[in-house]
């Protein structure tokens, strides 16, 4: 409406200067040199002015980077609802031995899998549907709260390998069943089963399939459905790259399925790019283990993300770029891959590209914590300090578990001088972690002594210290860490000294954007002699 506006009004004040409205019709304007006509065109003039810089106001507050992104994704899920779009519900779980949960978790996950690789699909993302595991909720309601099409159910049944899946795809509006689906079939043949629901739900859609997205959904992802089955074991300890808050012997316990995975195949890509998603690992463990899974499988959309993860963590700007391109070449729905990419492109200046990306990963996944996350960061780093409270509040609420985001949320909330709501947040964050990670305990630290509380700043230096010699980090990382501790005891000399050799590292991570933006509002970082080194980072006034 803006727009047409901005359009038509020139146009229309243009004709009202040449035509005259008569009792004899429409008539050129040939001027009548009556002074009070005159003087009705200079407040022609004046209205023009003014309604050109109130179009020109609007305009700039619609289409400004800077504004919340959730407010975007609010607007469109009023309007028409996605094109091509489907919510794969989790699916309903119907073994009577309760061991064999799993079955039906890993198969919901690997069906969103297979669906992330059609370009012509809007596929919501797997954090947004579990919440509607519980079957309570109905269809319609499903469909209009995730601004959906279609709604696909399904239920999975294992026993004695065999496998029964019964799945439909349901038009939230009528209730009419698009497609249904039902297998029996021995567990060796699942998939096949799992490429033919995909399939059959772009059919429904009319989804054009291009010959190398048939391809990839076709293809097994190992031979072996022993080893599809430890894999699936392990998605239910560790689904995704979205899930926060997993306890380490959790991961371990993953890891240990994967690896029986990966012994029993040693040719499942799909199995070696999990295990080095896992983070508490040595990087060189890690990237030989996703060089590998990316070897056996170099349309991987999934292996390119993870190592995307792995080249920012070291620090490799153009390579972590590079494989999240990738990344969304193979697998052009998953929010991940969008969020991830939108990190990069803000970090070289592209923040209209960035929020357009985040944007897309919230209509895919409204309930992903981690875009919420990027989101909030990217607002931070914009100094538009409130706005990021609110969406790293939005993160804790979808993950209360979530560390990073009530750490976050916590120094925004310093920041904004809003001291015993800080305090609560970083007590949060002291109870869920135990103390056990030196990053937390460097930015905790920081976060007390915002607050003036120096004891527990103290206290949790001392932690970080204890904590840092167990934990493997790229020089930038470090750097950071030792900057935020230093800040932390008052050693502003040894802060500026650390800041200085993380100008000098190349690379990215280290907090390069929080420093550079201080984001934080910290009035030691605003010194003359800490704003030269932040010009280094790249800050411009």
């Amino acid at each position: 409406a803006i727009l047409l506006v901005a359009i038509g009004f020139p146009i229309a004040l243009i004709l009202s200067w040449a035509f005259d409205l008569t009792p004899e019709g429409v008539v050129s304007d040939q001027g009548s040199g009556v002074t009070v006509q005159r003087s009705g065109r200079r407040m022609e003039y004046v209205f023009a002015g003014l309604l050109v810089v109130a179009v020109g106001t609007l305009l700039y507050r619609e289409f400004s980077p800077s504004e919340q992104v959730v407010e975007a994704v609010a607007e469109q899920s009023e309007q028409e609802r996605l094109p091509n779009s489907v919510a794969v519900l989790p699916f309903t779980n119907l073994s009577t031995d309760p061991e064999e949960a799993f079955f039906a978790a890993g198969i919901h996950d690997t069906v969103l899998h297979e669906l992330a690789k059609i370009r012509a699909l809007n596929v919501i993302g797997r954090t947004s549907v579990l919440q509607y595991a519980d079957g309570q909720t109905p269809i319609a309601e499903i469909a209009e709260a995730l601004n959906v099409e279609t709604v696909l159910e399904a239920t999975v049944q294992y026993a004695d390998d065999q496998v029964r899946i019964t799945a439909q795809l349901i038009d939230p509006d009528t209730g009419a069943h698009l497609w249904s689906g039902n297998y029996d079939r021995p567990f060796k043949d699942i998939f096949s089963i799992q490429s033919e629901i995909a399939t059959r739900i772009a059919m429904a859609l009319e989804a054009e399939l291009s010959p190398a997205e048939r391809a990839s959904i076709e293809q097994a992802p190992t031979n072996s459905p022993e080893a599809w089955a430890f894999y699936l074991k392990a998605l239910e300890l560790f689904p995704g790259v979205e899930q926060a808050g997993i306890p380490r012997a959790e991961e371990e316990a993953a890891l240990a399925f994967l690896e029986q995975a990966t012994q029993i195949d040693p040719e499942f890509a799909l199995a070696y790019a999990h295990m080095a998603k896992i983070g508490w690992r040595g990087i060189e463990i890690r990237r030989a283990q996703i060089d590998q899974a990316l070897a056996l499988d170099p349309e991987l959309g999934f292996g390119y993300l993870v190592l995307g993860l792995l080249h920012r963590s070291e620090g490799n700007a153009t390579d972590a770029q590079t494989a999240f391109e990738r990344a969304l070449q193979w697998s052009p729905n998953d929010p991940d891959a969008l969020t991830e990419y939108a990190g990069r492109k803000w970090a070289i200046g592209e923040t209209q590209n960035a929020m357009t990306l985040v944007e897309r990963a919230l209509v895919l996944d409204p309930n992903s914590w981690s875009t919420y996350f990027s989101v909030g960061n990217f607002q931070l780093w914009a100094r538009e300090t409130a706005a990021a409270a609110m969406a790293f509040r939005r993160v804790t609420e979808l993950s209360p578990t979530n560390l990073a985001g009530h750490l976050q949320l916590g120094l925004t909330e310093a920041a904004l001088g809003n001291f015993s709501e800080a305090a609560e947040q970083f007590q949060l964050v002291e109870q869920l972690t135990n103390l056990e990670f030196s990053f937390h305990n460097a930015l905790l630290a920081y976060g007390y002594s915002r607050i003036g509380r120096t004891e527990d700043a103290g206290r949790l230096f001392g932690e970080y210290q204890r904590a840092r010699t167990t934990e493997e980090y790229s020089p930038r990382t470090r750097l950071s860490l030792e900057v935020w501790t230093s800040l932390a005891v008052g050693d502003n000399q040894a802060a500026l000294d650390l800041l200085q050799e993380l100008a000098e590292e190349s690379g990215i991570g280290g907090n390069i954007e929080t420093f550079k933006s201080n984001a934080f509002d910290d009035p030691i970082l605003d010194q003359p002699e800490f704003v030269e080194v932040r010009r280094r980072l790249g800050f411009r006034e």
